[in-house]
């Protein structure tokens, strides 16, 4: 080591470093560095004046090419990009500004490759406040672009993963669900077969419950629609322990047979308003969790529904205001630790190896949907208690409405049923046999117009799939439109639900599946 150096412990700068002054150590490190420094003046394609030796390893032009014109700085910004920096310019020039940052944009280098650029620049402006030249510095950050497109792919797969572990959670879920229901079903048409002759009184009361398991399935799918946005939201006031209570049969059906069920509800407790769907869901979710925590053991499951938060959640916060509905479901289950219960309302997070229902996640999400608040209470062996505020509203909840009395009404000529689903035509023919139509069937949207274009004068009304190959509902009903506009027509689909729905004067919707008293009400309701 040299003797100056060595009285310095090697810490002191070189010769040739100690004989520059600041500002050559400046302008050495603006050669040399990232960072290239240009005066633009303020016309067309912005000139360059002035600008660093750097610019070469950047942009792949000399200092000369710009300086002598060859090269304007408009000519280097990537074509995709040029518009919006020249609209970044303008605005700041415009506003008056002293200094403004641009978001990174592309140039194009001179050997046809690209880099991403960020760029701070200062405006120049003469004694009338007009712009005459732009002193800024740009930085080739490429490579901190590069990372964090790769990070955002990254991000994209962990989600798509996600996405895929989260449907076979919900596909176990749904497969669990709808088997108890088919198993009752198929159970309950056996036993309907065999009471036909020995015991008619009690196979039409097994036919019964058959319609009853049926139409639970048929919620069940809305409630699915709802949760992936297919379904009709309807908000409306409703009491939420009629709703509880009107869902003992079906969490009957769910839950283990070695748990005690049991479902109370205060007297005026005040209306909330709501999506009836959206709150069976959550009432679903919770009470086959609280199954599931159970396992095998014997043990109870309560649903509460209250108009107070009860002395042991009193010190809850983050609740609505005001009159509040609570709905509490607990359990006697194994509990959760606190890992578990930290994570509980992640997106996909799940304990079971298979999973049920449509999560917790979107529990939470309804509850925010609803104005409401969650809170959770577990151990692990000390069982789980879910607690859900909502706030109360001002109106009455509307009286369930009465059954109608049986419709006499009865349609005549020929109904033309457009399905693809050979089950569903043979059974809405059947129907429409009994409203007293005679039937023409066609499995897609092209088949039922050529039947129409000879079946016209006879035909006088259509049922009409919304989903089908060849040609869809859809195209199918503007041809149909175009050619009789006056013709009757019930458009339905496993897609959408809600109500039956008037989409014009001679257009109905049904929502499969649909019942034959259903079925007559839309026709009394179009054809009249």
């Amino acid at each position: 080591m040299p003797a100056e150096h060595a009285r310095c412990g090697g810490a002191c700068s070189p010769p040739e470093v100690q004989e520059l002054t600041q500002d050559e150590l400046a302008r050495s490190v603006f050669i040399h560095g990232p960072v290239v420094v240009f005066r633009w003046r303020n016309d067309p394609g912005w000139p360059v004046e002035l600008c660093t030796l750097n610019v070469l390893e950047v942009f792949g032009h000399s200092a000369e090419a710009f300086l002598e014109g060859r090269v304007a700085y408009a000519d280097c910004v990537a074509p995709e990009d040029l518009a919006r920096v020249q609209e970044e310019v303008v605005a700041a020039t415009n506003a008056g500004l002293s200094t403004f940052e641009h978001e990174p944009y592309r140039i194009r280098r001179a050997d046809g490759s690209i880099r991403w650029l960020y760029d701070f620049t200062r405006i120049l402006r003469d004694e009338d406040g007009h712009a005459t030249h732009y002193l800024g510095y740009v930085i080739d950050v490429t490579s901190r672009v590069q990372a964090q497109v790769e990070k955002q792919e990254l991000e994209r797969q962990l989600l798509h993963a996600q996405k895929l572990e989260s449907l076979g959670v919900l596909a176990g879920g749904v497969a669990h669900d709808f088997n108890n229901l088919l198993t009752g079903i198929l159970g309950q048409t056996q036993l309907a077969q065999l009471a036909v002759t020995a015991n008619p009184a009690r196979a039409l009361e097994h036919l019964r419950e058959i319609e009853a398991l049926s139409l639970r399935a048929a919620e069940f799918t809305r409630q699915l629609l709802a949760y992936t946005g297919r379904g009709q939201l309807v908000v409306e006031p409703l009491d939420l322990g009629e709703l509880a209570r009107s869902m003992f049969g079906m969490l009957r059906v769910l839950v283990s047979k070695n748990a005690q069920l049991q479902i109370d509800v205060e007297p005026d407790v005040p209306a909330m308003c709501g999506d009836r769907a959206q709150l069976q869901q959550i009432v679903l979710n919770l009470v086959t969790n609280a199954s599931d925590a159970l396992g095998e053991a014997s043990g109870s499951l309560r649903v509460s529904v209250r108009r107070e938060l009860g002395p042991a959640w009193e010190a809850c916060a983050d609740v609505p205001a005001g009159e509040k509905v609570v709905l509490e479901v607990s359990d006697d289950g194994c509990g959760m630790d606190d890992d578990a219960r930290t994570r509980l309302f992640e997106p996909f997070f799940t304990t079971k190896a298979t999973g049920r229902g449509l999560g917790l996640s979107a529990v939470m999400g309804i509850v925010r949907g609803h104005e409401g608040a969650i809170h959770v209470r577990s151990a692990p062996g000390a069982g789980t208690s879910f607690l859900l505020v909502f706030p109360a509203c001002d109106e009455q909840t509307p009286a369930r409405p009465s059954a109608p009395a049986p419709s006499v009404w009865r349609g005549q000529g020929v109904a033309l049923v457009v399905d693809d689903e050979a089950a569903v035509r043979e059974a809405a023919c059947a129907m429409l046999q009994h409203l007293g139509f005679t039937t023409l069937a066609a499995d897609n949207g092209a088949e039922a117009l050529a039947l129409l274009e000879t079946h016209h004068a006879t035909v006088a009304m259509v049922l009409l799939d919304r989903t089908m190959p060849v040609l869809g509902g859809a195209d199918t009903m503007a041809r149909l439109r175009e050619r009789w506009p006056a013709l009757p027509v019930v458009m339905t689909s496993g897609f959408d639900v809600g109500a039956p729905t008037a989409l014009d004067k001679r257009t109905r919707f049904l929502p499969k599946p649909y019942r034959l008293s259903e079925l007559r009400a839309v026709l009394e309701d179009v054809m009249r």
